[in-house]
């Protein structure tokens, strides 16, 4: 949660298949089967692997819980501005549910050295089993975890370890809880103690490390970004959260547990979908959008359009960058984000339209065509534009360091380049670079 832009501030395993093209070629990548293989051993890995033992020494499990058909994870980054509503969360809104036989939710919840005086005013972390009725005191929690970095891979690593062994489950969501602002370094999970923060690198580690889980919930700005799905393509089935910034409201916590007690049989992507309407049925005054993306093999099949898309623009950029320009500048923009993020369908469209290539034109519409499979639920508020779901970083030209260059919208690209599943999976950034070029 929230939006960083108010007062709130709080921010099955498929292959992507590249045709080669004439003209210029981009460096090669990675295929995403490759990737997707990497998934499948670390999965095999989670219960054996050096990680969980890591975990066991440093978190006391206690005697495990009887299985239940779902464990819901809740990473709770409150050791900033944000404090103030994370025993609120706890308090209103999952404890309001709280867990059952069939569902359980755990939450690793952090506070800063100066907390408020809600419920005991503690400080550092604790791990909470949340009942129904129950406060987030000190005295409450399953298990005391001290000063912890909510910025470090190993912290999730820990805490999804931990949430396994003492709350086994049939299937497993993992729910972030904080500031965010899409892939961009130096914004999610912020932990003002340790000046820390998980970057997109360092949160797929750790998805690496604990082997993956059924569902992503992101209860922060700008997730919805095609470069944040490739982060968890072969570690979840579905993703649910915003493609602009939200409020404090974020997630309604008591619609998602009450819906999934209500149908515990139901899959990740009907939680996804659950999720993203409980943001809809919540929202405050800066929370305009929501959706549910599957991260199955029709999300491969979305990657490897947007990758032609990338190659064919480009190649035939000297040509028709007039016409990209105008694309860009008439494509939706989610508008409480940054000018750089625009929306994937939209762009597709507008690039259709305005550019000649008849390459160009056949990849929009495989863009247009694959996005409307992977996504599972889309809900915006007008005054959002056009937007349908997903968005991608398309900045403005010319990029540093050329006079007159937008330098803010490029600051970061090196870490998109170098870091990013994304980037070393499509064409998209090759066309960036030809783009800013």
């Amino acid at each position: 949660m929230k939006a960083d832009v108010h007062q709130g501030d709080r921010g099955d395993s498929g292959q992507l298949v590249r045709r080669r093209r004439p003209g210029p070629r981009p460096r090669k990548r990675r295929a995403l089967a490759a990737v997707a293989l990497t998934a499948l051993a670390a999965a095999v890995a989670l219960l054996t692997g050096p990680a969980a033992l890591a975990a066991a020494d440093a978190w006391p499990v206690p005697s495990p819980a009887p299985t239940a058909t779902w464990t819901l994870m809740v990473y709770m980054a409150g050791d900033n501005n944000l404090e103030p509503w994370l025993t609120h969360d706890i308090d209103k809104e999952m404890a309001a549910v709280g867990s059952n036989a069939d569902v359980q939710i755990v939450a690793l919840a952090d506070r800063g050295a100066h907390p408020n005086a809600k419920d005991g005013s503690w400080t550092a972390a604790r791990v909470f089993n949340v009942t129904q009725g129950m406060t987030a005191t000190s005295g409450n929690a399953a298990l005391d975890v001290g000063a912890v970095d909510m910025g470090s891979p190993q912290t999730l690593i820990d805490f999804v370890t931990w949430a396994r062994a003492a709350y086994p489950a049939q299937h497993y969501a993992l729910f972030f809880w904080d500031h965010g602002w899409g892939w961009w370094p130096g914004e999610t999970m912020r932990d003002n103690t340790s000046n820390d923060y998980l970057d997109m690198d360092e949160i797929r580690d750790a998805m690496q490390a604990i082997g993956g889980v059924d569902m992503v919930g992101f209860d922060t700005c700008l997730s919805q970004m095609v470069e944040v799905e490739a982060e968890f393509r072969g570690f979840a089935r579905a993703m649910a959260g915003s493609e602009d910034s939200i409020g404090y409201t974020g997630f309604s916590y008591s619609d998602i547990l009450s819906g999934l007690q209500a149908t515990p049989t139901m899959g990740a992507q009907k939680l996804a979908v659950l999720a993203a309407r409980s943001m809809k049925h919540g929202h405050d005054k800066w929370t305009w959008a929501s959706s549910a993306v599957s991260l199955g093999a029709d999300w491969d099949a979305l990657a490897a359009a947007v990758s032609d898309l990338g190659w064919d623009l480009a190649v035939r950029l000297p040509g028709d960058r007039h016409a990209a320009v105008l694309a860009r500048r008439m494509t939706a923009s989610p508008p409480q984000t940054y000018p750089e993020v625009r929306d994937l369908y939209d762009a597709a469209l507008k690039l259709r339209a305005e550019v000649s290539s008849l390459a160009v034109k056949r990849d929009c519409t495989r863009v247009i065509r694959a996005e409307q499979r992977v996504v599972l639920y889309e809900w915006h508020m007008n005054k959002e534009g056009p937007v349908h779901g997903i968005a991608v970083f398309w900045p403005s030209t010319p990029a540093p360091p050329k006079a007159g260059s937008s330098f803010s919208q490029w600051v970061n690209f090196g870490y998109y380049q170098s870091a990013l599943q994304f980037a070393r999976l499509t064409y998209w950034s090759d066309f960036l670079s030809a783009w800013g070029g």
